[in-house]
């Protein structure tokens, strides 16, 4: 990954107060770890941050990464901003963003479901350490090879996956059971069409 892009922060040099009087919107830490994806448009926290404040700005096609979790399965979790951001956006401080040197080089509804398969998290596991607390080393993290599919077939295995996740949200209110049945249909489906195999021109 550290030949694709750079990480970054979230907000630096807040206080409790700058977020019960906030001015502009950030994405949470729940945000991310409960969506493959963010919302920028239906996002409800906020924070004060000043004009001439030096703080990183979500963009088109930003991956964000929780930092820490309690347990190492929960650590490096993956939320992806897959619209046009139209106004400022911020990143918690208790997650970390990537950002690729060519936004346009993955598909961003693509990546949404790749770096929450298998294969993926599996590398993450391998970047956490702690013992009470996992954190992620981002040296170990910059290491993680990701593959660099045509647009063409990034397109295409998103589109496929994008149904399956349509169809687990209208199953919202019927019975857990079933909605349960869904969820690991898809699991297995992603992990299927998103094993890729290892190449000497991949990332």
């Amino acid at each position: 990954m550290r030949e694709l892009g750079y990480f970054f922060s979230g907000l630096r040099g807040k206080t409790k107060n700058d977020f019960s009087n906030g001015n502009v919107k950030y994405i949470s830490y729940k945000n991310v770890f409960h969506n493959m994806e963010i919302d920028t448009e239906n996002i409800t926290s906020f924070v004060k941050v000043g004009a001439n404040e030096n703080q990183n700005q979500m963009e088109y096609g930003d991956v964000i990464f929780t930092g820490s979790s309690e347990t190492p399965e929960d650590c490096g979790m993956s939320s992806v901003v897959t619209d046009e951001v139209n106004h400022a956006l911020y990143l918690n401080s208790f997650c970390f963003g990537f950002r690729f040197n060519n936004s346009y080089q993955f598909y961003p509804k693509f990546l949404k479901h790749y770096l929450r398969s298998k294969h993926f998290r599996k590398q993450i596991k391998k970047s956490v350490s702690g013992v009470t607390r996992f954190n992620i080393s981002k040296q170990r993290f910059a290491k993680i090879r990701i593959p660099m599919p045509p647009m063409s077939q990034q397109i295409m295995k998103a589109s496929i996956l994008e149904e399956f996740d349509t169809l687990i949200n209208d199953l919202s209110m019927g019975l857990p059971a079933e909605i349960k049945s869904r969820k690991k249909q898809y699991e297995f489906y992603r992990d299927k069409l998103l094993t890729f195999k290892e190449k000497p021109s991949e990332h």
